[in-house]
């Protein structure tokens, strides 16, 4: 009888509704809420490209100011307060906010000519995250569970991919399904939340109630063999599996060694905190790990927020750098750090700048990158780009290459679409689905 309701209360439920029907079914029974956020011919890599084995995102969740991180314009009618920090590179300077980024600048390069076709931060966020444009029919991967797929999963019991305080807006795996979903952490500090049995819910109780929703389910399972049934099963017992392995102390920040003198380096920070447990994370073999870290919409009395903002970034990417190279894994992963779209060169009457999608900037460093270079151009007053256009598909196009996915291989969606990690087109010659977004060679040395 319950798993006949079950079964027709599923049926009246969209896709969406579906997962979300599933995810609170599991937590209620078992007590546990660690849930996911909602063939081409081979490709010949060119120079630099599978160097990565790793990827730290950062995402500035809001819409980072170029002009006052790595675009600086001191001196112009739209530089506003910000002044230049020279970096050693002639004619490269980035904000006075960033002094380790400047120091180690041999080590980075700086994309200035990103472009962007929306100002909206959600649209905006979803493209950079996906190489798509946001529909309403569809939910596309975004890049680590694009890695797992393409790449294969690097760890039996670990996530092959993270993604740290995104909050319910991140893509996740998209039409890939949950088994796919990056693991979700909320706080650096906090790690894998309820990763233990519930309060009140003893080790027998826990069992007990798996058995019993195992028993309910095994009729609807039978009935419904289904590609999207079988991966929520796949995802559930992946986390059981995590929950009572050894391997869950890696997501516990206060394990790391020296974690009082490495919490100095990074910054006692949410962003300095989620650099170190990313560093941790890519240490114990995890691929791909997103840190998400807002407060970038300064509309408003933007030079008294920006020091500390752009400072902490820069303590936690510089502290990273560092710890990277001192464990022998700065070759090994590529550092990125993306946002949705730049900030208004004309200040506002708040003292602050508004959304700017034309240009912007972002950062890549480590696994392939060649350092110590600044890619694109923007005009003299940060309104256009002049030099070089790079936009989201691009974006993605080079952390595939870095990391050595084929960009042209084709993945089908459950209803027959065929998708591409960096966006896709129809070659007007053969008809075929090849790749949209191509990656920036020139980073790659």
């Amino acid at each position: 009888m319950i798993g006949h309701d079950l079964k027709g209360e599923l049926g009246r439920l969209d896709e969406i509704s579906r997962r979300q029907f599933i995810a609170r079914t599991a937590k209620t029974a078992l007590g546990v809420s660690v849930v996911p956020a909602l063939a081409a011919s081979p490709q010949v890599l060119a120079a630099g490209g599978g160097k990565a084995e790793h990827c730290i995102f950062f995402y500035m969740n809001g819409g980072m100011t170029h002009m006052d991180t790595f675009d600086p314009k001191p001196g112009t009618e739209t530089g506003g307060k910000t002044a230049g920090l020279k970096t050693g590179v002639p004619g490269v300077e980035v904000a006075e906010f960033m002094p380790g980024l400047a120091k180690r600048f041999k080590d980075i390069a700086v994309v200035r000519s990103m472009t962007q076709k929306t100002g909206d931060h959600r649209g905006g966020s979803y493209w950079m995250h996906t190489s798509y444009q946001p529909r309403a029919t569809i939910i596309h991967p975004s890049m680590g569970p694009w890695a797992a797929r393409l790449l294969g999963k690097k760890h039996e019991t670990l996530p092959d991919s993270v993604v740290i305080g995104a909050g319910g807006n991140h893509p996740g795996a998209g039409f890939f399904g949950p088994g796919w979903a990056p693991l979700p952490i909320g706080s650096p500090e906090r790690g894998v939340q309820n990763s233990e049995i519930a309060d009140g819910v003893s080790t027998k109780q826990f069992d007990r109630r798996y058995e019993l929703m195992n028993a309910f389910d095994d009729l609807f399972r039978r009935e419904y063999k289904n590609d999207e049934v079988q991966a929520y099963n796949q995802f559930y017992d992946e986390t059981l599996k995590l929950m009572n392995s050894q391997d869950l102390d890696t997501f516990k920040l206060t394990n790391e060694t020296n974690y009082e003198q490495k919490l100095q380096s990074y910054g006692d920070t949410r962003i300095g905190k989620g650099a170190m447990l990313a560093k941790r994370l890519v240490s114990s073999g995890i691929r791909f790990v997103e840190v998400t870290a807002g407060g970038w919409d300064m509309h408003n009395d933007l030079w008294n927020a920006i020091p500390e903002r752009a400072g902490s970034l820069d303590q936690a990417l510089s502290a990273l750098i560092d710890d990277l190279k001192a464990e022998g894994l700065f070759e090994k992963t590529l550092i990125v750090l993306g946002t949705e779209f730049g900030r208004t060169p004309k200040i506002n009457a708040n003292g602050g700048r508004d959304h700017h999608p034309r240009v912007f900037s972002t950062m890549f460093a480590g696994g392939g990158i060649a350092g110590g270079q600044a890619y694109g151009k923007s005009d003299n007053l940060g309104m256009s780009v002049e030099e070089d256009p790079v936009d989201p598909r691009d974006f993605n196009a080079t952390i595939a290459h870095a990391l050595g996915m084929d960009l042209n291989q084709v993945v089908y969606t459950p209803t027959g679409r065929p998708f591409l990690v960096a966006g896709h087109k129809s070659d007007r010659e053969t008809g075929r689905v090849v790749t949209e977004g191509q990656p920036i060679a020139a980073l790659f040395g």
